[in-house]
């Protein structure tokens, strides 16, 4: 199954685990750059359609396209 922006946008706001098409896995909640929560840093706010998993260790920002794989956890 393709994934797109239609699809990776159900799963904004909920714990997700994705893996890019470079192998890496990336868990946390999921959400869209830009959102009002994220204005103070400007890595999470500025860029324009990417999403980013947020989780207290890491963050992960990338495009739909750069998602092989999306699930719910």
């Amino acid at each position: 199954m393709k994934i797109n922006r239609k699809i990776v946008e159900s799963y904004l706001g909920k714990r997700v685990e994705i893996k890019l098409f470079n192998g890496i896995v990336c868990k946390g909640e999921l959400h869209k750059t830009g959102e009002e929560k994220f204005k103070g840093d400007p890595n999470l706010f500025i860029p324009k359609n990417y999403y980013f998993t947020y989780n207290p260790h890491n963050n992960w920002v990338f495009r739909s396209s750069h998602i092989k794989k999306i699930k719910e956890v």
